[in-house]
């Protein structure tokens, strides 16, 4: 069966995860998005859903990407109508897999909107890591999140940005998250 290698857990080590914070310029509190420029990462609906968080919350929360072209990005940006949205985002570079659980402990919320997928092992390192996760209604995530995750319809952003403000104004409903993907 598919699952995640024993790295993946929790990372209580200040010192490592000060290591990997000044590593990869990482803020102080944001979102991370695993997404590319296949089509099937929703990368567009996602950046739609923070751009109105944003503007919905006045937020100062930022969206880490990892080894994203910046110049793709761009083209994102300017077809949701929001150029400005680069200075939110943090594009890491290359990330080795050893150094990803301490960059899921210092997010608030992992992001797997993906239109499709055949399984979702990122959903599941980011819950092995006690990360609150935000996925898709389609394809094998259900299945694979079950009630470990908030479920929203992919194709609508709203969708997307609803999930944000519920798992940062509701406490509660992101710790049994969290304990529900262990």
């Amino acid at each position: 069966y598919n699952g995640v290698s024993t790295h993946f857990k929790p990372v209580t080590d200040e010192r490592e995860l000060k290591r990997v914070k000044e590593k990869y310029h990482l803020p102080d509190r944001f979102f991370f998005f695993l997404g590319n420029t296949d089509p099937k990462k929703n990368t567009k609906g996602t950046l739609k859903a923070f751009s109105d968080f944003i503007a919905q919350t006045g937020s100062d929360h930022k969206l880490v990407m990892l080894d994203y072209d910046r110049s793709e990005l761009e083209k994102i940006l300017d077809e949701i109508g929001d150029k400005a949205l680069i200075n939110r985002i943090v594009l890491t570079g290359y990330v080795i897999n050893t150094d990803l659980p301490a960059i899921y402990c210092q997010c608030e919320v992992f992001l797997y909107p993906s239109l499709r997928e055949s399984f979702g092992i990122p959903m599941l390192e980011a819950m092995a890591c006690g990360v609150p996760v935000i996925t898709s209604s389609t394809s094998s995530m259900p299945e694979v999140a079950a009630d470990a995750a908030l479920i929203i319809n992919p194709f609508n952003p709203a969708e997307i940005t609803t999930a944000l403000k519920q798992l940062l104004e509701d406490k509660t409903i992101a710790a049994s998250l969290i304990e529900k993907g262990k």
